[in-house]
């Protein structure tokens, strides 16, 4: 019994040691585990991103999207890939992106059309800009002109509107297609200056202008990138700039505003979104390298080269813009009762 005891006594330290080592094992597993996770959050991205494009490869969109993509890649120093889904007016990509996990991994660009105007031409619609998407950044905007050809005779905003006023029939107006900016835009210069014209829309930007550059419609907006060689040429006749300033590319063009239309602005934008519920430190980082992407001279030659002047803004300015946009095209489609189903 005595021996017991003693054993037992001498065996206590023993059993304090080891309680103390489990316990150092055990807090040191937990800090690590919680170093691992800092580690790894801090460790975005650490795979290729994908950048949903909701056009068909091609044209302006397409090659913004390719040249941002480009310009992430460099500051994440990550792969960014651009996957085309085009279809149903950008529909399908919509739908794409908001079905995506929210990690940060996929971000898809957006225009005006399929963040701010779907929703107020489908009566039934797969997704809420609002609701299943999260800003993280604007990219840029284009201004479009107005422009007419030398057999109407018209010469400035004010001609135009006195012309479209006086009988016998109204202007015809091109545009690229029913509910495209060029469309809207014309229905908003028309609800603002009283303008009389009818509508003759065409499938894309390039067969409306050549009509319009060869008589058979007589005005039409379009985006200035894809007129000045026309406009160079002299085969159209720019009367006004939709944005509140001049173009640099045009400096010689007064903006709608100043010919006679107080108050008319109106432009293309783009922007890029993430799935509702990405992570904010994780949109944040996304923020900082397109504001970087933005800044870099090469990258702003090659936007202002297409027409887009660079526009920088935080994920909650951009958020702001496309609940304004939504509001403003609202109007306009439901006035002019435009609808696609």
């Amino acid at each position: 019994m005595t021996t017991t005891r003693k054993a037992d006594n001498q065996s206590a330290p023993g059993r304090h040691i080891l309680l103390r080592k489990i316990l150092t094992s055990l807090l040191t597993g937990i800090v690590l585990t919680s170093a691992s996770g800092v580690a790894g959050a801090a460790a975005y991205p650490d795979h290729a991103i994908k950048l949903i494009a909701p056009i068909a490869v091609g044209g302006l969109t397409d090659t913004l999207a390719r040249l941002v993509a480009s310009g992430l890649a460099e500051e994440l120093k990550q792969t960014v890939v651009v996957e085309n889904k085009p279809g149903a007016g950008g529909i399908i990509g919509m739908e794409a992106a908001a079905r995506s996990a929210a990690d940060g991994y996929t971000i898809i660009l957006v225009y005006q059309g399929v963040a701010a105007v779907n929703s107020s031409l489908y009566k039934t619609l797969s997704y809420d800009t609002q609701r299943d998407f999260t800003p993280v950044a604007t990219l840029g905007s284009f201004p479009l002109v107005l422009i007419t050809n030398a057999k109407t005779g018209i010469k400035s905003v004010k001609q135009l509107i006195d012309q479209a006023k006086a009988p016998p029939q109204a202007l015809s107006y091109a545009s690229a297609g029913n509910a495209t900016t060029s469309h809207l835009t014309m229905e908003l210069f028309k609800s603002e200056s009283g303008l009389n014209a009818v509508h003759v829309p065409y499938k894309g930007e390039s067969a409306a202008n050549t009509d319009v550059a060869g008589g058979q419609t007589d005005i039409a907006y379009s985006s200035l990138a894809s007129v000045v060689p026309l406009i160079k040429s002299g085969r159209l006749l720019p009367l006004g700039i939709t944005t509140a300033e001049r173009s640099t590319i045009l400096p010689d063009v007064p903006t709608i505003a100043e010919s006679g239309v107080a108050g008319f602005e109106a432009s293309g934008w783009y922007g890029l979104l993430a799935p509702a519920g990405t992570p904010k430190d994780i949109v944040q980082t996304l923020n900082q390298a397109v504001t970087k992407v933005l800044n870099q001279p090469d990258i702003q030659e090659k936007l202002n080269t297409l027409g887009v002047a660079p526009t920088i803004s935080t994920p909650a300015e951009f958020g702001e813009k496309i609940e304004s946009e939504t509001k403003k095209w609202r109007d306009v489609i439901r006035k002019s009762n435009i609808s696609l189903g």
